[in-house]
């Protein structure tokens, strides 16, 4: 395999306007997906457009290279892996090209969720909603006849196609839909030109194909709500016609590339409701589904116990609205045109359910917008977080997209559960009710080479069950590598039709070979991910325990949730304005993971081109946060940095930014100089040359004298520690230290004014979170030692360690515990605190005085990414709403963009601004008199490019404490434009 891909890259490269990768990092990167499988191929190729498609078949053709297409690579059946070339439709085409009155033309790299937002302006939408839709391309659920909690209702992505444009295994390239049998003139092909007899003969032999095998397929394909598992063949076959697009939807990439296609758009529900019912028992749930029925709602979604207990462990909310002891709940909807309507629809619902013996019932209704969407969080939100389950043994997904006919889903579901008893094993349960699909996913161990045989034995127990329930394998979900073995003995002879129909599409076997039709009958249990072999000849930079590391690579489980671009998540910002595979988190474990359990040479950590990946995470901690299992990507690479730097060294820009404390003291000594130097475009230009810092970037002036230099002799003395009453360390970090003194002296005046003693340490440096986000490790660990040894005696002896800056907590608490093996870095990370933190704890003890002055005025606050990271909400935008006539509004904008240093850079200006521009945008719209953040690098961001100050909320405290009258001065607007305020 090896030798080819030079070759490969060699003949793709002049004929592709897209790019072929087959470097290491990159097959890394895509042998892996949502599944539990793992299979390198032979490289990756992005097609730009149709014409980039069309040549790659035909080269694929030529050389018999099989071709695997894959959009977010979300799926978790392994439909998207192979050991040829796989397709990534999502980098490019991903255009929505025209929408019409009724229809819409996109790409198949198209996100649904993307799709959604488009359509919404015109009062529409493409029905079909898979759970993932906020990372679903279209290719992906036009290959998979995606469905969703609504499919009762709205039916599946075949009911919505018109037509699809589709690249053959010869290289022709056609727009198919409903195909007349009979016809006056030629066929044509999508660029208007005639078409072959070789499009004549495939119609005319399917149609002759379907019309002779008519019966098998009436009695081999019944009638379900949801049947995703072969090829669709029902009604294809309609009279005079041929509905071409409605087979091939849900083919699974192994009849043709599919490069764009004309969707049915509908009108969006004038009124929709729905009501979340719990029970105290599972079997009153089914029940109460059967008894709902009637009423045909337009989803009916059932979830068992741990995921109700998930979601009131994960949302306050729910932990309100979902009492302890509730076994399961329904999540009912229903659509209307009028709000009457609706109420009545959900009166009914719930009547049906109440009147059932021993229902024990508890509804909670929801009729805006906001309630709908909250309620419907539950299952979106909660499912993939059965990933963060602790333990020996994990939900499993590989026996998870049954369907079943809906009025035999209760004596399924008790038999199921035997099936599972037989195997000693307990499964979670999620279920579109309604439709009759059954998501489950067993507890087990993850598997291995040893124990891979119970998976498969699992899978054809349960599956039995299934054939005897008249059911399907595969309800929305692909069969892939996971499930392909078993849709043989599902259809029996009628499997040799789908044969035949592979055969007229593609002889060669050459799109996604073995996935559908297949030969191997234990292909389930093979291509699973590889334990680690932890190889003792990676280096590790980072203070990790045995394993630990493999293991948080190995807790990322593909699902792709870090894709998503959905406004209220702030995952990933870097793969927002970049949504290519290498800028996911998931990737970055991917490789991780592989490395550690040595599929990938060790010495690639350290390699230039591992390092570029690495850049793409600025350590913001947001997909950490956000992600349903927590893993850390961030230190993951902050490790592969520091590897690189600890063979090649820093690069300049680098070495400088993460050294820039230590410039700040000289910059303060000498800032009449400096200040000026900042606000000359000239000096601005040579600085850019010399430092690379971006000349256009907005950049603090140094304060004439630091906080700890003109700190008065009380503040800095190392206080007595007698008594109960402790004295707060303030941690004051650079930016306040040497730009904004008057932020530092804000937050003593408010202790201060509290009654609360306060000391800063004379010796404390820089935190050194930017060394450290730089992966300049070894420096860092010098800082972290010299601040361990201000600081740890007072952490012993009980004392917070506040900070104002969320970066400087967030390093102390995280970071320092990751650098250094010292018994004082835990004591010290234990007491460290961000200063809104404080406070709120304060006010809720009943100790912080509210004797605020009123500030009649509106500003702006903007949630820093670093005081999400840190847990603790937004203290201090809580405390300003106690200040009477104060208005305090939201930006909900996401990340900033500046990320520390990343964003003073020339090189990451332009990222950096596209990141932060809906903040910037915000800041510009006249409501706001200031903006309020925490963040100092925020901060900076906030005034690019506006004349609108932004102030830490520290300031405002004081402000209304009556403490510092001057800083109503830093409220005006500012028309500097090279430097902050």
């Amino acid at each position: 395999m090896e030798d080819r891909r030079p070759r490969i890259i060699e003949d793709l490269t002049p004929v592709l306007q897209g790019e072929i990768r087959c470097d290491p990092l990159t097959v890394s990167m895509y042998s892996s997906d949502g599944s539990l499988y793992q299979m390198p191929p032979l490289g990756v190729v992005f097609p730009r457009h149709r014409d980039d498609v069309i040549a790659l078949v035909k080269y694929a053709a030529q050389e018999r290279i099989p071709l695997i297409p894959r959009g977010a690579g979300t799926g978790l059946a392994g439909e998207s892996l192979g050991v040829g070339l796989v397709v990534d439709f999502s980098r490019h085409m991903r255009q929505i090209e025209a929408i019409g009155p009724t229809t819409v033309r996109v790409q198949p790299g198209v996100v649904c969720r993307t799709l959604n937002d488009a359509l919404r302006k015109s009062g529409r939408y493409f029905p079909p909603d898979p759970s993932g839709a906020s990372v679903t391309t279209i290719g992906s659920m036009l290959a998979l006849d995606a469905a969703g909690s609504h499919s009762v209702r709205v039916g599946s992505t075949r009911d919505h196609v018109d037509k699809i444009e589709v690249v053959l295994a010869s290289g022709a390239c056609l727009t198919v839909g409903d195909e007349p049998l009979e016809h006056d003139g030629a066929f044509t092909t999508s660029n208007g030109s005639s078409e072959s007899s070789a499009r004549h003969e495939l119609v005319a032999k399917l149609s002759r194909l379907l019309a002779d095998n008519a019966t098998l397929i009436s009695e081999r394909q019944p009638p379900l709500i949801r049947n995703r598992c072969g090829y669709f063949l029902r009604g294809v076959l309609d009279g005079d016609r041929l509905r071409l697009a409605r087979m091939l939807v849900g083919s699974e990439g192994t009849l043709g590339l599919f490069t764009s296609a004309t969707l049915y758009t509908a009108p969006l529900p004038a009124h929709r409701g729905v009501v979340l019912l719990l029970f105290g028992q599972m079997e009153a749930a089914i029940r109460a589904v059967q008894a709902i029925s009637p009423q045909q709602p337009s989803a009916c979604d059932l979830l068992d116990r741990r995921l109700l207990t998930l979601a009131r462990e994960a949302d306050a909310r729910f932990r309100e609205l979902i009492p302890s002891h509730a076994e399961a709940a329904l999540i009912v909807e229903q659509t209307g045109f009028t709000p009457s309507q609706i109420r009545n629809r959900i009166r009914m619902v719930v009547e049906c359910a109440t009147k059932m013996p021993d229902a024990g019932v508890v509804a909670h209704e929801a009729y805006t917008e906001d309630e709908v969407d909250f309620l419907w969080s539950l299952p979106e939100k909660v499912v993939p977080l059965l990933a963060r389950l602790h333990g020996a043994t994990r939900p499993l997904a590989f026996v998870e997209d049954v369907a079943v006919p809906p009025d035999v889903l209760n004596d399924f579901l008790v038999r199921a559960q035997n099936v599972f008893q037989k195997h000693r094993v307990t499964a979670s349960l999620y279920a579109h009710a309604a439709a009759g699909q059954v998501h489950l996913r067993p507890f087990l161990p993850p598997p291995t080479p040893e124990t891979a045989e119970h998976l498969e034995t699992i899978a054809r127990d349960l599956y039995a069950l299934v054939f005897q329930c008249g059911g399907t394998i595969s309800g929305e979900h692909g069969t892939g590598l996971s499930r392909s073995a078993f849709v043989r003995e599902q259809y029996g002879p009628l499997y040799e039709v789908f044969v035949q129909i592979k055969q007229l599409f593609d002889s060669q076997n050459l799109f996604n070979p073995g996935k559908v039709l297949v030969e191997d009958p234990h292909l389930t249990s093979r291509n699973l991910r590889p334990p680690a072999l932890l190889p003792e000849t990676v280096e590790l930079q980072l203070r990790w325990k045995a394993d630990e590391l493999w293991q948080a690579a190995a807790r990322c489980n593909g699902c792709g949730h870090c894709r998503t671009q959905s406004a209220p998540q702030r995952m990933c910002p870097v793969f927002r304005i970049d949504p290519t595979e290498e800028a996911s988190p998931r990737a970055k474990a991917n490789l991780i993971r592989q490395l550690m359990g040595g599929q990938l040479a060790h010495e690639q950590i350290s390699s230039p081109e591992f390092k570029r990946v690495a850049n793409l995470c600025f350590n913001c901690k947001q997909c950490q946060l956000e992600c349903p299992s927590n893993v850390n990507i961030p230190q993951m690479m902050i490790e592969a940095k520091g590897a690189y730097v600890a063979e090649h060294g820093l690069p300049q820009v680098d070495w400088i930014l993460s050294r820039a404390h230590s410039f700040r003291g000289l910059g303060s000594m000498a800032a009449i100089a400096f200040n000026w130097s900042l606000t000359s475009p000239v000096a601005r230009w040579i600085l850019e040359r010399l430092t690379g810092i971006s000349r256009h970037r907005k950049l603090p002036k140094f304060a004439r004298r630091s906080f700890l230099r003109s700190a008065k002799r009380e503040l800095l003395i190392k206080p007595v520690l007698a008594g109960s009453e402790k004295p707060v360390v303030y941690f004051i970090d650079h930016f306040a230290n040497y730009h904004d003194p008057e932020l530092g002296r804000a937050f003593v005046a408010i202790l201060r004014h509290n009654r609360i003693a306060v000391h800063a340490p004379r010796g404390q440096l820089s935190s050194g979170m930017a060394m450290i986000s730089a992966g300049d490790l070894e420096p860092a660990r010098e800082i972290a030692r010299g601040n361990l040894r201000e600081l740890a005696d007072l952490a012993r002896e009980g004392c917070s360690i506040v900070c104002t800056e969320p970066a400087a907590a967030l390093c102390l608490k995280q970071e320092y515990p990751m650098l250094l093996d010292h018994p004082d870095v835990e004591v010290v990370a234990s007491r460290v605190i961000e200063a809104g933190d404080f406070l709120a704890q304060l006010h809720a003890q009943g100790r912080l005085r509210t004797d605020f002055q009123p500030l009649d005025f509106v500003v702006g606050y903007h949630t820093p990414c670093h005081l999400k990271a840190l847990g603790a909400g937004t203290p201090l935008a809580d405390l300003l709403r106690l200040i009477p006539r104060l208005e305090v509004r939201t930006i909900d904008e996401g990340c900033s963009g500046m990320a520390g240093a990343w964003g003073l850079t020339r090189q990451n200006f332009r990222d950096s601004i596209r990141i932060g521009w809906g903040l910037i945008s915000r800041m510009r719209a006249g409501d706001i008199v200031a903006g309020v953040t925490e963040c100092s690098s925020c901060k900076m961001q906030m005034e690019q490019g506006t004349h609108v100050p932004t102030l830490h909320p520290i300031k405002l405290l004081a402000l209304s404490y009556g403490l510092m009258p001057e800083i109503q001065r830093r409220l005006r607007p500012s028309r500097r434009k090279l430097v902050v305020t």
